[in-house]
């Protein structure tokens, strides 16, 4: 098992909501390993949290849970990482979402694995070990 793991938005989506396997995978690795999540990703909470009904509520819960992991920024190198990957991707008639590009080469840049369920598209970034 990877030391360093950024989070992503559907493991933490499913977290908040209390699923019982994301409950216990963060039980299981929260002394062991060094978790972190992305900024990109606490957008994309905060999205979430804005369009619910339960707006207020949500949006406590995702800083709560901002608080508790360490932050992944968006720097030059990983900006650099980026544009590569896109670059590659779009050659390769295989691009992914934008948001995944900069969240898996943030996650890359900052030598973090990914937690994710979302392999499908984070596993066509090479050099990123997605769990």
């Amino acid at each position: 098992m990877e030391n360093n793991i950024c989070l992503d938005t559907d493991f933490l989506v499913a977290f908040l909501r209390n699923d019982p396997e994301a409950v216990q995978w963060i039980k299981q690795n929260e002394e062991k390993c060094t978790l972190a999540t992305t900024t990109i990703n606490l957008f994309e909470l905060h999205h979430g949290a804005a369009k619910s009904n339960k707006k207020e509520q949500n949006k406590e819960k995702v800083n709560q849970l901002g608080q508790r992991l360490i932050q992944l920024t968006l720097s030059a190198k990983s900006a650099e990482k980026a544009g590569e990957l896109l670059a590659h991707l779009e050659k390769t008639g295989q691009p992914i979402h934008i948001k995944d590009i900069l969240i898996g080469s943030i996650t890359l840049a900052e030598g973090f694995a990914v937690k994710t369920n979302n392999k499908k598209h984070f596993e066509r970034i090479d050099g990123l070990n997605v769990l």
